[in-house]
C-alpha cells in the first residue's frame, strides 16, 4: 500500500529565501491522508481544511512556522452528541540534523532528560530530509481537546434514564436517584 501522506522535504532544496507551502484537503492528497490519520471519522471529506507553512533554512536547521485550520466532528464527553468543532492549529517547529545536539544523543541513549516546553517546538531530521506530513499530523493531534465539550455548560446525560439534559429535564425524580444509591451506601466490605 502506497503511503499518501508522505510529504518529504529535502533540506538542501529549500531556497535561501525560504519555501512557502499552501495546502488544502480538496487538492492535496498527502494532507487529506494526514487528516484521516489524525482525526479518523471525526473529519469528513467535505469538511473544510487548509494550511500554510513557511520553511526557512538557517544553516542546517529548518524553522517551520504556519497554521493549519480544519473542521471536525468530535463526540461530546458529557452528552455523547457529535458536534462541529473548528481547529485552528499554530505550527512552529525547529528541525535540526539528528545527533547535532548532546541533548538528543542522551535521549537516544535512553538517559533521563527532563522535558521542557521548548522541546515541543524542536525536532530532528535524518539523511537531509524530513516528512512534513508527520509534523502536521502530530501538531493536529496535540491540538485536540482531551475532553471535547459541545458547549461549556453541557449538562450531560441523566444517570438514571440517559436522557440528554441539554434538551430539557427528564422525568426522573431526584428521590429516585437517591433511592438507587442506597444499596451502595449499605454495602459493607466483608
Amino acid at each position: 500500500m502506497k503511503n499518501n501522506h508522505k510529504m518529504e522535504i529535502i533540506v538542501k532544496d529549500i531556497p535561501e529565501e525560504g519555501l512557502e507551502l499552501d495546502f488544502d484537503a480538496g487538492r492535496t492528497p498527502w494532507f487529506l491522508q494526514v487528516l484521516r490519520d489524525a482525526l479518523g471519522k471525526q473529519h469528513a471529506k467535505e469538511d473544510r481544511a487548509q494550511g500554510h507553512l513557511s520553511l526557512l533554512r538557517i544553516g542546517e536547521n529548518i524553522d517551520c512556522e504556519g497554521r493549519v485550520e480544519c473542521d471536525c466532528h468530535p463526540t461530546c464527553c458529557r452528552c455523547l452528541k457529535v458536534f462541529h468543532h473548528h481547529l485552528d492549529v499554530p505550527v512552529h517547529q525547529i528541525l535540526a540534523p539528528l545527533y547535532e545536539s548532546e541533548r538528543q544523543l542522551k535521549l537516544e541513549q535512553k538517559e533521563e532528560v527532563e522535558l521542557v516546553k521548548e522541546d515541543l517546538e524542536f525536532a530532528y531530521y535524518e539523511n537531509d530530509r524530513f516528512d512534513l506530513g508527520d509534523m502536521v499530523r502530530e501538531q493536529i493531534i496535540l491540538s485536540l481537546p482531551l475532553q471535547p465539550l459541545c458547549q461549556e455548560a453541557c449538562k450531560g446525560l441523566c444517570p438514571v434514564c440517559g436522557k440528554n439534559l441539554n434538551e430539557g429535564p427528564c422525568q426522573c425524580k431526584a428521590r429516585d436517584v437517591q433511592t438507587r444509591r442506597i444499596p451502595l451506601k449499605a454495602f459493607k466490605r466483608g
